[in-house]
């Protein structure tokens, strides 16, 4: 049984229970002083009681650390994931568990705010709730990971988007000329941009799927070639993807020379790729053009070349076709097409006529 007091000016309730440190709380009425101990008595009795004083000696390092060791071990996690780690590692790390309130982050947020975007800020938060919520459900620990949940929706009265914008910048032929012209006119240029541009659009693959992909892997007979661990939100490592070679794509590779020692048929960082791309793009002044749009192009000039949804799936490695509809670019005038007319005058005669 709870023992309600009025000390000084306020009621106190104290709950002790076998098994649970004594917890206390004061109030202003008897009345809620009551009422919270019938609460926390009632989750005692359900053993879902979490008594968040422990979490004062635990720091978010330590609490990281944990996450690293025993879920990392299962599921590695992707470079970003790692990379957005370090940084909570390095702003807050030092701080206990028990700091780590809806406030504290919310100031994250106004900080951030001033250098990075909202999607920034939105998977920073995911990242760091996932480690709350592991740590709640499976280890039993006292976070609350809601904090982050109200942290997030402040997102919103800042005017930031928790969203990326799509992209439907696409090169126009001239201007992939230009900057095919452009590299050519480099002799010193040992990175093979214009093979690697024409591959990217043949083939609509990540800079960093080109530079991953193996000789090993080439089937010659098939034309085809293994993505290994394509990029994935279920899964960072082990969605290996057969795709075909269009194009021109399988008379690049086999222009490539081999070396020893080198399993990559481009051995090369796809930052370099991407940082080679808009420095021509701005000595040829074409503005908002990246590396990454060839992808994009290439997957729409697919639609174009007539494949269906689930086909250009097969070379793009999109799991959820509806992604895909953003790419086909239809348009109501383009609709009109000869088609058979349904036959209400019992005229066996049903002509093809253009709606």
């Amino acid at each position: 049984m709870a023992h309600i007091t009025f000390k000084k000016t306020a009621w106190v309730a104290e709950v002790r229970r076998k098994g649970h440190k004594s917890i206390s709380k004061s109030f202003s009425t008897k009345g809620r002083a009551l009422e919270w101990a019938r609460e926390v008595e009632g989750q005692i009795d359900k053993a879902s009681f979490k008594d968040a004083r422990g979490l004062s000696s635990l720091t978010l390092n330590d609490l990281i650390e944990k996450y690293e060791l025993e879920i990392g071990a299962i599921k590695p996690f992707g470079r970003n994931k790692a990379d957005v780690l370090k940084k909570w590692r390095a702003t807050h790390g030092a701080r206990s568990m028990a700091e780590i309130t809806d406030s504290v982050l919310i100031d994250h947020v106004k900080q951030r705010a001033k250098t990075v975007s909202g999607v920034t800020i939105a998977v920073e938060l995911t990242y760091l709730g996932q480690i709350l919520k592991t740590a709640k459900e499976l280890w039993r620990m006292p976070t609350d990971p809601s904090v982050v949940s109200t942290a997030r929706s402040s997102l919103q009265y800042m005017g930031l988007s928790p969203k990326s914008k799509r992209r439907d910048r696409r090169p126009t032929e001239q201007e992939l000329k230009d900057i095919g012209n452009h590299f050519t006119k480099k002799a010193r240029q040992k990175v093979p941009m214009v093979d690697l541009i024409q591959f990217a659009v043949d083939t609509a693959m990540r800079a960093g799927e080109i530079t991953g992909l193996l000789w090993e892997d080439v089937n010659h007979e098939d034309k085809t070639i293994v993505i290994r661990d394509r990029k994935d939100p279920q899964k960072k490592i082990g969605n290996n993807q057969t795709v075909p070679l269009l194009g021109q794509s399988y008379e690049i590779i086999k222009r490539q020379k081999q070396k020893d020692k080198e399993p990559r048929i481009f051995p090369y960082g796809d930052g370099t790729m991407s940082s080679l791309f808009p420095r021509a793009c701005n000595a040829l002044k074409i503005e908002g053009l990246r590396f990454h749009d060839l992808r994009h192009e290439g997957i729409s000039r697919l639609f174009e070349a007539g494949y269906s949804i689930e086909q250009v799936a097969i070379v793009s490695g999109h799991k959820d076709w509806g992604m895909l509809r953003r790419y086909t670019h239809l348009k109501a005038k383009d609709m009109h097409r000869p088609i058979a007319q349904l036959n209400l005058n019992g005229n066996d005669n049903v002509a093809a006529k253009e709606r």
